[in-house]
């Protein structure tokens, strides 16, 4: 496994119950418009959560009625969403094992930020290639110009590998594969922006 992923696992392994505890409300306060718009463009139900974490966004989407799959890198995480009666697989979603045209949706909030920007167009295609016909797909990404380790005070001593991106930059990257629905933004403070992107296959 690459270092940046290994790293990034690590942190993710050893704080999941913590990150899990801190991001409970987030879906609610920040992303519940977002979410409810996703769900009324899907033209069928079965999800794909790519980088799950611990299951937070999936089970919303479980409750409205969707069938979601869950896959994360972590295997902690992956066991909290099990946790949470989600069905959940331990994947590298730079390496998707799925078959074709199998999924009328794909969630990915702020997990390929974890994506080196040399690599995000091989994921892109992946879940392109993974969605149906008039699929959609939703990415939040954080807001920003920097690539590379970063250690989070949350996470003191263990370091993540990130690639943040301008709004233009990442419509620039969506654009070659999908239709952009809306692009919305939540901004916490000066240090926490994210640019979430709604799209369809086109």
């Amino acid at each position: 496994m690459e270092e940046y992923k290994a790293e990034t696992k690590r942190t993710y392994d050893k704080y999941a119950q913590d990150y899990a505890e801190r991001k409970q409300a987030y879906l609610q306060k920040y992303l519940l418009n977002d979410i409810t718009l996703f769900i009324k463009q899907l033209k069928g139900k079965r999800v794909l959560d790519i980088g799950s974490g611990p299951g937070r966004d999936a089970a919303y989407l479980k409750e409205k009625g969707l069938q979601v799959v869950c896959i994360d890198i972590s295997p902690t995480q992956v066991e909290l969403c099990k946790k949470k009666g989600l069905e959940a697989y331990e994947m590298d979603f730079e390496h998707l094992t799925f078959e074709k045209r199998s999924f009328d949706g794909v969630w990915a909030y702020t997990s390929l930020l974890h994506v080196p920007k040399n690599r995000f167009d091989v994921v892109l295609c992946q879940i392109r290639d993974v969605l149906n016909k008039n699929g959609v797909v939703y990415i939040g990404m954080k807001e920003g110009t920097f690539e590379g380790f970063r250690e989070d005070a949350h996470y003191p001593g263990h370091k993540r590998y990130v690639a943040w991106y301008t709004e233009e930059e990442l419509k620039e990257k969506l654009m070659k594969y999908f239709m952009i629905v809306r692009v919305s933004r939540v901004e916490i403070d000066e240090e926490h922006k994210y640019v979430n992107v709604l799209c369809k296959v086109k």
